[in-house]
């Protein structure tokens, strides 16, 4: 691939609408070509579009802010969509649908999406930043169920995938090392394999407070916020087995004792408040909820610029297994708006890249 510099400039170009540089984008990987030659027996192709220019149609809308099916209507006639998208024919609303009904009876057009998208970032050399701790500095992976995102960009890294398959996808974009940030519902089996790989993690836990109580006044570090209530902050080293050898671990806890309300009522019986964390990080206790806090705000930032800005917050079939394919659709779209709208110092909103796409164009410059 060319060197992509994105970039502003005072310069006149005069071809514009923007789709140009998603078909740049889609050309770098083998989106089309592999798609084209899928052989899934559930798709009865109608010859008049192919599986390319049905797949670059829907990138394209969804490119736009858009996801309904009936949405392509106005853009068939539209001839920048189709030019710029280099599109035989721009499909119907029911081409479109019966199309991706058909694709997603299989999981072959789910995979070739998501290694396609993978392949994107590689080829579009995609920023991928790490965060730092006590001078240290790791790749964040932060799982949210069902997404997996990586780098402070927040690209989508996979959409319901296995632990090692994720972290095959990670290692493709970036070198380590990594830190994964997941909550304990994600399951023991994603830390169990993650602990295999000797890779770190900071697990949020959901536990008992008042089964901390003891251990947080024998390890922790206790200060008075107020009468009548204590906060303890500490570590417990705990080595965990995996795979035949012993990795040290940390509990950190932060738990808060309350014998006084804040009116003055003394209370018969104290309340506890407990936010417990299992990390493999050698680091000091207060750098973990932190570190964990800035994994809550991406996920709840990514995911709403996925679901809102994308528009999938409404599913456009009534299909379960075409919705899911269309998602997979929305991530390639997702990191294709996510690179395309790099800035200097931060990653813009998907939002602002869509709004701002149609000024967005190509210049090829001889080095």
């Amino acid at each position: 691939m060319k060197n992509l510099r994105i970039e502003q400039t005072s310069e006149r170009i005069s071809d514009q609408f923007g789709m140009g540089i998603v078909e740049f984008l889609i050309s770098q990987t083998h989106l089309a070509s592999r798609l084209n030659s899928a052989k899934s027996e559930t798709i009865n192709r109608n010859p008049g579009y192919s599986n390319g220019d049905i797949a670059k149609s829907y990138i394209g809308l969804l490119c736009l802010g858009k996801n309904k099916f009936a949405e392509i209507e106005p853009l068939r006639s539209d001839c920048d969509f189709r030019t710029f998208l280099k599109l035989e024919r721009v499909p119907s609303p029911a081409v479109l649908e019966h199309r991706l009904d058909e694709a997603a009876l299989s999981e072959e057009w789910k995979q070739i999406i998501l290694d396609e998208s993978l392949h994107l970032l590689r080829k579009a050399g995609a920023p991928i930043n790490p965060v730092t701790i006590q001078g240290k500095s790791f790749i964040p992976v932060d799982v949210s169920t069902p997404f997996a995102f990586i780098g402070k960009e927040g690209y989508c890294l996979s959409f319901g995938q296995e632990t090692s398959v994720t972290v095959r996808a990670a290692e493709q974009l970036a070198e380590g090392p990594f830190l994964w940030r997941l909550e304990a519902k994600e399951g023991s089996e994603m830390m169990e394999k993650l602990l295999d790989r000797n890779i770190d993690f900071v697990i949020k836990l959901q536990t008992d407070a008042g089964t901390w109580m003891e251990t947080a006044r024998k390890y922790g570090t206790c200060s008075t916020e107020r009468e009548g209530k204590n906060v303890y902050f500490g570590s417990v080293a705990e080595p965990i087995t995996a795979a035949g050898a012993k990795k040290p671990a940390y509990y950190v806890f932060k738990l808060i004792e309350t014998t006084i309300d804040k009116n003055g009522q003394i209370l018969l019986i104290p309340e506890y408040e407990a936010d417990v964390y299992l990390t493999t990080l050698d680091t000091p206790p207060e750098a973990v909820p932190r570190l964990y806090g800035e994994h809550l705000k991406a996920c709840k930032s990514l995911r709403r610029e996925f679901m809102f800005d994308l528009g999938f917050k409404q599913p456009p079939s009534r299909n379960k297994k075409t919705n899911a394919l269309a998602l997979h659709f929305g991530i390639y779209a997702y990191n294709l708006l996510r690179f395309a709208g790099q800035g200097k110092i931060r990653a813009k909103r998907i939002r602002d890249a869509i709004r701002e796409l149609p000024n967005m164009v190509i210049k090829e410059v001889e080095e």
